[in-house]
């Protein structure tokens, strides 16, 4: 007869524990070789594709320019190649100024987070998918590298206007191929993230709005610091930032400013 003990109840405690983040764990080993479908929800409507290294429009990381990579990555996630799939200071700063404003302003998902939302969850905003986001984050750190990791990012983030991927982005705002983005170009399209549509609206207009020039002043400015441009590259890039012309990072705010001057411009 099967008999109760306080050991047989820790053990099948201890076991229930270890089993939820397993049964919980997103498929994040099939971005190792791909293809996954995506489903996502652009003006056009809702659209669901396969999509991976065999997919015609993906495009390899060392076709990319490396300026757009490293703006992104300051951009989006600035200790990406320190991490291990979760940013605990991120996480730290993010709550310290949500609390401050008494509001949601920043967010502090990793790049890895991100992908793993992007191609195995859904889009709800709820605590159970964004602990399974984190699970699958650090489990993706262990099977992928950063570059692999970054490459289905690129191929993956929207840029506003219903542009997916940095492909089809670099020909939709600068009639480009990726491997030839600029500096500025790059700064540019980093810029929009992660609002995209909201934020794009500069780029569409070819003027900068005064949350774009800040935006853009401090993702040149973490490049800068974090080594990936020299000081003359960087005051090129000031210089030249808003479509040729210089960037103002004390820009006032104009009426019509599409985004509130206390949302934040800096990089988790």
């Amino acid at each position: 007869m099967f008999k109760i003990t306080a050991k047989r109840v820790i053990v099948i405690i201890l076991g229930a524990l270890l089993a939820i983040p397993i049964l919980l764990m997103p498929p994040v080993w099939q971005l190792k070789s791909g293809p996954v479908d995506v489903t996502r929800w652009p003006k056009t409507g809702e659209q669901t594709f396969s999509i991976g290294p065999q997919w015609k429009h993906w495009v390899p990381i060392k076709s990319v320019s490396w300026h757009v990579l490293h703006a992104i990555m300051v951009a989006e996630d600035a200790r990406f190649l320190d991490h291990m799939g979760i940013d605990p200071t991120a996480i730290y700063n993010s709550l310290k100024l949500n609390l401050e404003k008494g509001r949601y302003v920043r967010g502090a998902s990793t790049i890895s987070q991100q992908v793993v939302k992007m191609t195995l969850l859904s889009p709800e905003k709820t605590l159970l998918r964004k602990f399974r986001e984190i699970l699958g984050a650090l489990l993706m750190e262990q099977l992928l590298s950063k570059e692999e990791i970054l490459e289905w990012y690129i191929n993956l983030t929207e840029f506003g206007d219903g542009v997916f991927g940095i492909k089809d982005a670099a020909f939709h705002y600068f009639d480009t191929s990726p491997e030839l983005l600029t500096i500025q170009q790059g700064a540019n399209l980093a810029l929009v993230l992660p609002s995209p549509n909201a934020w794009s609206v500069g780029l569409r207009s070819r003027k900068l709005t005064a949350f774009g020039h800040r935006r853009y002043a401090h993702i040149i400015e973490m490049m800068f610091q974090q080594g990936f441009i020299n000081e003359p590259l960087r005051k090129a890039a000031l210089a030249t930032g808003d479509f040729g012309r210089p960037i103002d990072p004390n820009m006032p705010d104009e009426g019509d400013e599409q985004i509130p001057a206390d949302e934040t411009e800096e990089a988790p």
